[in-house]
């Protein structure tokens, strides 16, 4: 039988797609990396920020981080430079910065050993401090405007009588120190407002904070067996060694044994113990009510 060539080239590709067919689909040359947020700000492989991460690395921020590069990030003059500026973590991809210059024996301020950090710590610190260039953007000509003041008055009237046990401490009349009266006069800009709620030292462990009196002194009581109580301000105290400064401006010192009986009184003690259960939302919430307290 006579075949003729349009047939042969008609069986050339039946047969060719067979081929392909059973080869499966041919992997394809990826295409430029796509941007993975929705901002008009940054490379196209920007960081996503993790909100979850991102609270978990604030309260690491607040431990190991702040005293040196400030609340906002924005450094401390003579101590820490801004990290809102860093080239590492502007650089930085959930740790792939971060992680190796800390590890090589970066300072943290409580003294643990930066080697030691776990990668889920450097990448929820990676989280906050990408937050918070994120934050610093959006506040240039450029970005979208933040206001942190998107809170609802209500929900922070309710956390500040409630569960962030405000009202405890702080009456929002009269004139004594703690008084929040007119609170939202004393602060220019809503973030100083959350700062120092957040921070109210200034260094979120002590120090001063803007917009308000120097924050009082932590105090330490230690009385040995059998002996009275010597009270005076903190000046060192570890799990070996305690050491206050008595109202004469006389230094003592003292082994810590089982039998020595020590009390520190920190008058911020419930803003650091805030830091470890408050949420943005709560924090937003708050700020909110509290530039309502004329």
């Amino acid at each position: 039988m006579n075949r003729t060539p349009g047939f042969a080239v008609f069986i050339t590709l039946i047969a060719a797609a067979a081929a392909v067919a059973q080869e499966g689909p041919r992997p394809t040359t990826p295409g430029p990396a796509q941007r993975t947020t929705g901002d008009s700000i940054g490379p196209y492989n920007k960081q996503v920020v993790n909100e979850a991460a991102a609270d978990r690395g604030r309260h690491f921020y607040a431990t190991e981080c702040v005293d040196c590069h400030g609340p906002t990030a924005r450094g401390v003059d003579n101590k820490g430079p801004n990290l809102v500026r860093s080239n590492i973590v502007l650089h930085d991809r959930v740790g792939s910065e971060l992680g190796p210059f800390l590890k090589k024996g970066h300072p943290l301020q409580s003294g643990a050993i930066a080697a030691s950090l776990t990668d889920n710590q450097i990448a929820d610190l990676s989280h906050f401090l990408k937050q918070r260039v994120d934050d610093a953007l959006k506040r240039q000509p450029m970005g979208d405007h933040i206001n942190v003041i998107t809170g609802d008055v209500a929900a922070g009237k309710a956390y500040f009588e409630g569960d962030g046990k405000c009202a405890g401490c702080h009456a929002l009349t009269g004139t004594e120190p703690r008084s929040l009266a007119g609170i939202n006069a004393r602060f220019a800009d809503p973030v100083d407002l959350q700062q120092a709620m957040m921070f109210p030292s200034g260094r979120g462990r002590g120090g001063r904070g803007r917009g308000g009196p120097a924050s009082a002194p932590v105090m330490l009581t230690v009385t040995p067996a059998g002996g009275q109580p010597i009270t005076g301000e903190l000046v060192f105290l570890d799990d070996f060694d305690a050491q206050l400064r008595d109202s004469s401006g006389k230094l003592h010192t003292f082994t810590r044994t089982p039998t020595l009986k020590v009390v520190k009184t920190d008058p911020l003690q419930a803003h650091h113990e805030l830091l470890d259960r408050i949420t943005d939302k709560n924090m937003h919430d708050l700020v909110v009510y509290l530039e309502t307290v004329k």
